[in-house]
């Protein structure tokens, strides 16, 4: 019984600096906690900040994109009404050159042939 009144003071003294480190170490690790929270907390701030802007800035684009959306049918439209509309068939001047007939390889024939087609 000598032996454990000797030695539980020191167990005590031991559990008791033991304790005391412990307590001084959560207090370190709270206070790193605290400063890293801090810093997390600005920078969600900062997050939420920038996308805020992102949205407004998204809805801008949407926005422009729309009314350039607009534009372009409006454009197309104004394009496909002043559209040119070609005729293929040919005019009957055509007609009428492609039917050159001289009767023969005299002067008068093709003369005459000539006079025909600048009627």
């Amino acid at each position: 019984m000598g032996y454990l009144i000797t030695k539980l003071p020191i167990v005590g003294f031991a559990l008791a600096a033991l304790l005391g480190f412990t307590c001084v170490n959560l207090f370190l690790e709270n206070s790193k906690l605290q400063s890293i929270n801090s810093v997390l907390l600005k920078d969600l701030e900062n997050v939420k900040e920038k996308n805020e802007r992102l949205t407004k800035d998204y809805t801008t684009v949407k926005n422009n994109l729309s009314a350039c959306d607009t534009a372009l049918a409006s454009q197309n439209e104004a394009i496909k009404a002043a559209a040119v509309k070609i005729d293929d068939t040919p005019s009957k001047e055509v007609e009428r050159i492609k039917k050159i007939y001289v009767k023969d390889k005299s002067c008068e024939s093709e003369l005459a042939a000539y006079k025909e087609l600048f009627k």
